[in-house]
């Protein structure tokens, strides 16, 4: 199992331990939890497809992803801080904590891919 899963099925874990030991957040924490766990898992299949086929293509992807990204987070956190009305501090502190160490797994797993 690669580090982004690995990164993912422990933050996963803490999320759903977190939620139950705080039920008061458990909504806005797993939500905090959810789009940067989908995004990151599909970005990441998308980049390891892509380097085996062709990895001079890899940049472009990954800044298409990047700004993809940037307006699916955007849109997400605004409705679920203005639409849904969920507590922001949960949300933004699930959302932000999710997002980064997902991120960092990410960015240690396209580390191997480049070194081999």
């Amino acid at each position: 199992m690669g580090t982004v899963w690995t990164a993912a099925v422990i933050l996963a874990a803490g999320s759903a331990l977190v939620a139950l030991a705080v039920s008061d957040a458990a909504v806005e924490i797993l939500l905090g939890l959810l789009a940067p766990l989908a995004v990151t898992l599909g970005s990441w299949r998308m980049m390891e497809r892509a380097y085996r086929r062709s990895p001079e293509q890899l940049a472009r992807l990954m800044v298409r992803a990047f700004v993809g990204k940037l307006v699916l987070f955007g849109i997400y956190v605004t409705l679920a801080v203005g639409v849904l009305a969920l507590d922001a501090a949960w949300f933004i502190g699930s959302f932000a904590i999710s997002f980064v160490v997902l991120h960092l797994a990410e960015a240690v797993e396209l580390q191997r891919l480049f070194t081999g």
